[in-house]
């Protein structure tokens, strides 16, 4: 399933010197071949010193007019804003861990919210998926932006009853919003101002909920396969899972914050942390708990780390317990830098090499309106050996779908169908492409395939009913 399994994380002695005035060549060396070549055309580093000293460090350009960051740029930070929402919930709902969600919620109706606890949802053991079902927004390219308490409401309503015994760790953009509307009801108050007492008690002075009180001058533009793409605008509940805006400056701050306030950041090793599956981290499987990701590459060592993306931008913390080292990367791109961070407060983990794909080709073919046949076009570029990250056209699909390019964005999903014709989601996506250019029968044809796929998803059958009514 592309876009939900997008956002999983891709995710001890040494020498004090790793950490002086500069950062190691070969970092640096990596850093510099990837703001080169765009594929993270800027990064703001900030650095937490064992002794409390802090260190930044600037690399690439924000936008055309060559224009440096600094460690007051701001980017968007994604889910990084989750580790937030956790504190707020230890803060709030402390005495309610163990309490279901019907009481909190007692207009719904749906008996599944009575077998879902608090703290399941702030550790992602709630069986709540990743996105709803009926997640269905009405710009792709900003998909956020029309969400609200009332589609949250609507979402719990047809919310799936999942056993205790079924219940396993599953990372959930939706149980996040869940967890933050949970927090206003227990509270009374909103987001801006539950998220802005916060930023208050941990001495964040520049930290965001939003782009309007930013000039564009301070902010990164959004980027994406070498081209601009949308800034996000989180609304309703959606914005405790990734709406913060924020620079280097200001997260430093929050991690000193966490190693003053959060008793997983203390020395003492962590208790009870749950096992989340995901082992591609190259130092043996991922841990989880209260709002953070544990590494344990060796014994006696733990890392919390998180990391965040939105249409534009990518996001890493981390901190080694250990050493008493952490870290903050920022960048306006979509490509990850979780290797960069962990390379920095653990030296013994491998840097990776990520290589521009095909789809940053097709997307200079699109930029200069060369839009015919881009299915041959990537055939032809797949046979010479160019790489293929279908992620990227994935991207690249919906950037021109929230532009209304639709001609283009079919062409793009083409490939994905190609590609992955066995994912639910690229079928339905297809469908989307032929509802907007309105070839219906086409649109009904791929609508039942994803159905086919995924036989208990609800919004498909309303999307099928939708086309359908079109054809009569």
């Amino acid at each position: 399933m592309i876009y939900r399994n997008f956002f999983i994380v891709i995710l001890a002695f040494f020498s004090l010197n790793t950490f002086g005035q500069e950062i190691p060549a070969e970092v640096e060396t990596e850093i510099q071949r990837r703001t080169q070549l765009e594929i993270n055309p800027s990064m703001s580093i900030g650095l937490l010193l064992p002794g409390g000293e802090t260190r930044f460090y600037n690399y690439g350009k924000l936008d055309d007019s060559g224009k440096k960051a600094d460690s007051l740029t701001f980017y968007e930070i994604g889910s990084i804003t989750k580790t937030f929402t956790a504190y707020l919930a230890k803060e709030y709902l402390q005495e309610d861990l163990n309490t279901s969600l019907a009481f909190f919620f007692p207009e719904i109706k749906n008996k599944a919210l009575q077998n879902t606890k608090i703290f399941q949802l702030r550790n992602h053991t709630s069986g709540v998926p990743r996105l709803s079902d009926n997640f269905s927004p009405a710009n792709w390219a900003d998909p956020y932006q029309d969400y609200s308490n009332e589609k949250l409401n609507t979402e719990l309503e047809d919310l799936k009853f999942v056993a205790d015994s079924l219940k396993s760790w599953s990372y959930s953009n939706f149980g996040y919003g869940i967890l933050g509307r949970t927090i206003e009801k227990k509270t009374g108050k909103d987001f801006e101002s539950l998220m802005g007492d916060f930023l208050d008690e941990a001495g964040l002075k520049k930290t965001v909920f939003d782009h309007s009180s930013l000039k564009d001058a301070e902010l990164a533009t959004p980027t994406n396969i070498g081209i601009k793409n949308f800034y996000w605008h989180l609304n309703g509940p959606s914005k405790y899972a990734g709406a913060l805006i924020s620079n280097t400056s200001d997260l430093i701050e929050y991690l000193k914050f966490q190693k003053r306030n959060n008793e997983i950041f203390s020395s003492e090793l962590i208790s009870e942390a749950i096992p989340t599956g995901i082992r591609n981290m190259g130092h043996g499987e991922l841990y989880f708990k209260e709002g953070w990701f544990i590494m344990k590459p060796e014994p006696g060592t733990e890392i919390l780390i998180h990391n965040g993306g939105t249409g534009g931008f990518t996001s890493f913390t981390g901190y080694n317990k250990s050493t008493g080292t952490g870290v903050v990367i920022l960048s306006n791109s979509v490509s990850l830098n979780d290797d960069i961070g962990l390379k920095l407060i653990y030296p013994e983990f491998n840097l990776n090499r990520p290589q521009r794909s095909i789809a940053y080709d097709l997307a200079e073919f699109i930029e200069m309106g060369k839009t015919e046949d881009l299915l041959s076009r990537y055939k032809n570029m797949k046979n010479e050996g160019k790489l293929v990250k279908i992620v990227d056209i994935y991207w690249l699909e919906r950037l021109n779908y929230g532009k209304g390019n639709w001609e283009v964005s079919d062409q793009l999903s083409d490939i994905m169908v190609l590609e992955l014709p066995e994912d639910w989601e690229v079928w339905d996506i297809k469908g989307q492409n032929k509802e907007r250019l309105q070839d219906y029968e086409s649109a009904a044809e791929a609508y039942q395939k994803a159905l086919g796929l995924a036989p208990d998803n609800a919004q498909l059958q309303r999307k099928i009913e939708k086309v359908e009514k079109q054809l009569n």
